[in-house]
């Protein structure tokens, strides 16, 4: 949600160099800054509508268990509610108003003190934004935004506090304090969207390539024949590995660093809107009929890290189970196909 807005509100956006941008910083207001104070408040500051929301999150438990992924618990990170005013905080069975902790135009998975929050804004703080930059424009694919996709973005940052919890990713890890260290620098270093816009975007033999390996990805998403995904594979990586030659190492890291976040998280989001929907269609409409999709910048590893997130489900089942993060997506394809 937060690739559109980032676009329509980059004059505000912090730019933090492509080592230290992680997931979410675009989501941030220059100047937001952490307030200490808790203030206990009763259910009225918080509207009924984002209290159910938060509780139809936390139900989906045992079904998100079923995905595999060890000891990911949305009951172990504060879940805050941004309504412009105020955070409002779920978190142990209680709801605690504050401050807020940073402006927030979408959800993000932010680092307070000594741990990691999910933090996002209000329906209703939304449907405001929403109307203020004239309905930003492809923010939200497919049939609109309601209840269901709060639920299953909340589940998506869930995930990016899981992994910054308890992962180095692609072997570096940043503390709480850390990382708000490095948002809160004055850095002027470039942007992975800035990275990928350079090295891909703007060069269209590389740009080409990429629309293609997108739509192969999406053919071996629904491919049934377990030989011909594998076989699939291989000729993917094969070009993958020819395009890359062109492309600076930064902007491969980044291509990998991206996927690996936002396509695993991407994933846990899909699923998690295709278990509140009893036909699938708002599934199928908003993650497989967009899968070969190409936007600039980031957006595109989100649907690319998803695919092979899918494709591994076929080729490698359990990978859920072993994922530890240190490696990129690329590399569990190439292991599955040995």
């Amino acid at each position: 949600m937060e690739r559109k807005v980032e676009k329509k509100m980059g004059e505000n956006k912090m730019k933090i160099s492509g080592k230290r941008l992680l997931w979410k910083a675009a989501a941030l207001v220059t100047g937001a800054a952490i307030l200490a104070g808790w203030i206990m408040t009763g259910r009225a500051g918080i509207s009924k509508k984002d209290q159910k929301i938060y509780a139809s999150a936390q139900k989906l438990q045992p079904e998100v268990d079923r995905l595999g992924f060890q000891n990911f618990k949305m009951a172990d990170y504060p879940v805050t509610m941004y309504d412009g005013k105020k955070d409002y905080v779920f978190y142990q069975g209680e709801i605690k108003e504050r401050a807020p902790v940073l402006e927030t135009f979408a959800g993000t998975a932010y680092p307070v003190e000594d741990h990691f929050e999910v933090i996002v804004p209000t329906l209703d703080k939304l449907d405001s934004l929403m109307s203020l930059t004239g309905g930003v424009e492809d923010m939200i694919s497919g049939s609109g935004y309601g209840e269901k996709e709060q639920i299953a973005t909340i589940w998506h940052e869930t995930f990016h506090a899981w992994q910054m919890s308890h992962y180095a990713i692609l072997g570096e890890k940043m503390e709480p304090s850390e990382l708000t260290a490095a948002l809160e620098s004055d850095n002027t270093g470039e942007s992975e969207d800035e990275i990928l816009v350079k090295a891909v975007d703007q060069k269209d033999d590389v740009k080409k390539a990429v629309e293609q390996e997108m739509k192969t990805l999406k053919a071996l998403t629904a491919e049934v024949s377990i030989d011909e995904v594998k076989k699939g594979v291989l000729e993917y990586r094969k070009s993958v590995g020819e395009r890359r030659k062109q492309m600076p190492k930064e902007a491969v890291e980044a291509e990998e660093r991206c996927e690996l976040t936002e396509g695993t998280a991407y994933y846990v989001e899909a699923n998690v809107l295709k278990m509140q929907s009893k036909s699938g269609q708002k599934y199928q409409e908003r993650y497989l009929d967009s899968m070969g999709q190409f936007e600039g910048g980031r957006g595109k590893y989100y649907r690319t890290g998803m695919a092979k997130c899918m494709i591994l489900d076929k080729i490698d089942p359990g990978w859920e189970d072993r994922i530890d993060f240190s490696k990129s997506l690329d590399t569990l394809l190439d292991e599955a196909v040995r």
